[in-house]
């Protein structure tokens, strides 16, 4: 099964790791490792997607089996065994080439918290989120490829003490490139999470992360009277993380999820989204299953207009 197998060593989730660690880190961490932005429904990724004025987006998802604890006794437990998360985000285009975003969101949860450890509070069903905050630059734009810069500041407004928040702030940077190739679409983002507080969960040591996300989609041929050119997409994604190597303690989590979709545009500035993704990895954030649904809506209006061009003399 597709779940992180942590031992729980200690009472309240304490482990072997390196003696630099501090006996009071905190030992719940965000779960869901969600990284659609808003205002535009494509990947699962910001894959370079064109935000040309704003644009809101709702979203729904289901998340199943995201971690898991194995006992000392033998037995399993599921700090989170289903979460269900709504989503509320938007993005605004400062000119061609700037676009600025944020994203937050709230679930209804189940699952055993960390029973079983000496810390026998129940989980919360009820929990807010992290906010999001995001700006992309695009730094080369070609007719048919650009590259972009994306950074996120994630602010710890969420419920950190039941798995849906993150205990400090994170600063995350990626570099994205984007290509198209008549009716296919590819892109792909490098990048470094940094968080502002490393978490102990289990074994694990949650700190820095490294990123990795690659996405194509295929744009249907019309079939009357279903469908327009460009009005239905395919769409398949993959996202990769990479703890650091914490020393004594095992390297932090690595999850890896993939994911297939189903793009709608039943009008020029509405698009629904439906993706389907699981962890294939036995680590924290790698689900058992993902099940999401996007509305977004877009508007042309602009912040800025650009500049009209002008003939040199």
């Amino acid at each position: 099964m597709t779940r992180a197998l942590i031992i729980v060593l200690a009472s309240g989730g304490a482990s072997t790791a390196s003696a630099d660690v501090p006996r009071d880190a905190p030992t719940e961490i965000e779960i869901d490792r969600g990284d659609a932005p808003a205002g535009r429904t494509e990947f699962g990724f910001d894959g370079g997607a064109p935000v040309t004025g704003w644009g809101v987006t709702i979203a729904g998802s289901w998340l199943e089996s995201p971690i898991s604890f194995g006992l000392p006794d033998g037995a399993v437990s599921e700090p989170v065994r289903r979460r269900q998360t709504a989503v509320l985000g938007g993005a605004l285009a400062l000119g061609e080439s700037v676009v600025l975003d944020a994203r937050f969101g709230a679930s209804h949860q189940i699952g055993d918290r960390l029973r079983g450890t000496g810390a026998e509070r129940p989980l919360d069903r009820y929990v807010p989120g992290d906010l999001r905050i995001g700006a992309r630059l695009r730094v080369l734009a070609k007719p048919r490829f650009g590259v972009f810069v994306r950074g996120d500041l994630t602010l710890p407004t969420g419920d950190q003490k039941d798995f849906a928040g993150d205990a400090g702030t994170s600063l995350a940077w990626r570099l994205i490139g984007r290509a198209t190739f008549g009716p296919l679409t590819f892109a792909a983002s490098i990048g470094l999470r940094l968080r502002g507080q490393e978490v102990l969960v289990g074994d694990r040591l949650v700190g820095n992360e490294s990123l990795a996300s690659a996405g194509l989609a295929l744009a249907l041929p019309a079939v009357r009277p279903l469908w327009c050119a460009d009005q239905m997409l395919l769409t398949a994604d993959a996202s990769a993380i990479l703890g650091d190597d914490v020393g004594v303690a095992k390297r932090g989590p690595a999850p890896v999820e993939l994911r297939a979709g189903v793009i709608i545009r039943p009008r020029p500035a509405w698009t629904i989204g439906v993706r389907v993704g699981r962890g294939v990895t036995d680590e924290i954030g790698a689900p058992t299953l993902r099940a999401t649904i996007e509305l977004t809506y877009q508007g042309r209006w602009k912040l800025l207009e650009a500049a009209p061009a002008t003939d040199d003399e």
